[in-house]
């Protein structure tokens, strides 16, 4: 049997039982709104299905966050495992751009000095 079927066959009991045994109506009060003889068990539902769409609610947040995730990082290898060509004029201008930060780079730690 798989896991989570008996946790809600155990979450099933555990309704049933407090229904069983509760079988009073009672009185709510929430905020400015009340309601007068409501069954505990009606109570109880709302509150499971509260918890059940909050969950699912911060699960789909964080399972959307994941996926973002794993694409950026299978683009990241992608762009390790196939490098972008470059040819030989563009090598040499990226050189070239290279050394002329770093010497300003130099030229401002100097400055700064």
């Amino acid at each position: 049997m798989p896991r989570q079927l008996i946790i809600i066959l155990l979450v099933a009991l555990v309704l049933i039982l407090m229904t069983v045994q509760n079988p009073n109506p009672v009185s709510v009060q929430f905020l400015s709104w009340q309601a007068e003889q409501v069954p505990v068990i009606i109570i109880i539902l709302i509150s499971l299905l509260t918890g059940v769409i909050i969950s699912a609610v911060l699960g789909l947040i964080k399972q959307s966050k994941l996926k973002d995730r794993i694409r950026r990082l299978q683009r990241e290898i992608e762009d390790l495992q196939y490098p972008p060509v470059v040819s030989p004029d563009e090598n040499k201008e990226t050189e070239e751009n290279e050394k002329k930060k770093s010497e300003d780079k130099k030229r401002k730690g100097i400055n700064n000095a």
